[in-house]
């Protein structure tokens, strides 16, 4: 239990009456409460915790990350009757450090794999082509069209995916302009809904499209193609995610303003993350063998920094399922000059 907080707790926004007298584990992320229960625990038994990093709810209900330190205090009998437990929020140090790292190794991995996929496509294409000619002749057996059929539709599944290392590998240049996101989520839902092909209309699987958009938004800057690909990606992920759960889905659509960037959270009630430290990793896939690359969401990443945006996701606390936020700055006058600038650099 808590039985003293000093004054910075109570600067950074936490009131006296939700902390003096409450379990400090019930403000650590749920995944994280077994690791700080181990530490406390180590403390109660006379031993120092340093630099423990953990997931802890704020003051405003967010997540941050923390540096937390344990320290055992003993009475007169040398024995530890209370612990003093010093958190220091390390949430822009620690997003600073994961994006360099992470950008560090798109980057190694976007030149080992344009290289390969280069390789890879010109036998893929002479495959093609000759399994075109076989099929259409007329002096082929029907027994080998049947397995000609299926060459070719496992090349042609291969060349998607070359396509998609491709993509991963040499994103084209962001064409800068005043976008309206509510506008191009209400078209990239449409689109979704008739890709008829993949079966993916929300309504008739049972899955609810909420949009709680701020009508009032201002525009973003931005390619509305590229976004278009993002939240694409994001839906058929959400839909996904909830189609596995085996109840019904739920997506919130959800936009506003903030400070200098528009956002964009998509929520459902699915299965969740995995893993979402690795989730914008290229390859990194919990699909079924066949159905997924792993490289939708590193696209999207790669896209998003391009904007000098930002992109992240979580579980959600309350409920199940998770959320996807995406941030695009907003077109202000500035940021439009600042973008002409640089598109006029040769």
């Amino acid at each position: 239990m808590i039985s003293y907080a000093n004054r910075r707790c109570y600067e950074a926004g936490y009131q006296e009456g939700e902390l003096i007298g409450h379990r400090l584990v019930d403000w650590v992320e749920a995944s994280h409460r077994e690791d700080f229960d181990a530490a406390l625990e180590t403390t109660a038994n006379g031993h120092q915790v340093e630099n423990l990093e953990l997931r802890v709810r704020r003051s405003d209900g967010s997540m941050g990350h923390f540096s937390i330190s344990l320290s055992p205090m003993r009475d007169e009998q040398n024995a530890v009757n209370s612990v003093v437990v010093v958190m220091t929020d390390i949430t822009d140090a620690a997003l600073l450090q994961a994006k360099l790292a992470h950008s560090e190794k798109m980057a190694t991995i976007g030149r080992l794999v344009s290289g390969v996929a280069h390789e890879v496509n010109n036998p893929l294409a002479a495959i093609l082509g000759f399994t075109d000619l076989l099929l259409e002749n007329p002096e082929v057996p029907v027994s080998a069209r049947e397995d000609l059929q299926i060459i070719l539709q496992e090349t042609q599944r291969t060349k998607d995916i070359v396509q998609d290392l491709l993509s991963f590998a040499r994103q084209r240049p962001v064409q800068r302009e005043p976008v309206q996101l509510n506008g191009v989520l209400r078209q990239t839902i449409k689109l979704r809904q008739t890709i008829k092909l993949r079966s993916y209309d929300f309504a008739s699987h049972g899955v609810e499209v909420v949009e709680d958009f701020e009508e009032t938004l201002m525009a973003a800057l931005g390619d509305s193609q590229q976004l278009q690909q993002v939240f694409l990606n994001i839906l058929n992920n959400a839909y996904d995610a909830v189609q596995e759960a085996g109840q019904r889905g739920r997506i919130r659509i959800h936009t506003r303003r903030q400070a200098e960037m528009i956002e964009v959270a998509i929520s459902d009630n699915g299965t969740g993350i995995i893993d979402p430290q690795r989730i914008f990793d290229p390859f990194y896939t919990t699909k079924q063998a066949g159905k997924g690359t792993g490289l939708g969401l590193s696209i999207c990443y790669g896209i998003v920094r391009a904007h000098g945006g930002e992109i992240q996701c979580w579980n959600n606390e309350a409920g199940a399922g998770s959320t996807f936020v995406v941030r695009i700055p907003v077109a202000t006058e500035a940021a439009l000059a600042a973008a002409a600038t640089k598109e006029a650099r040769p």
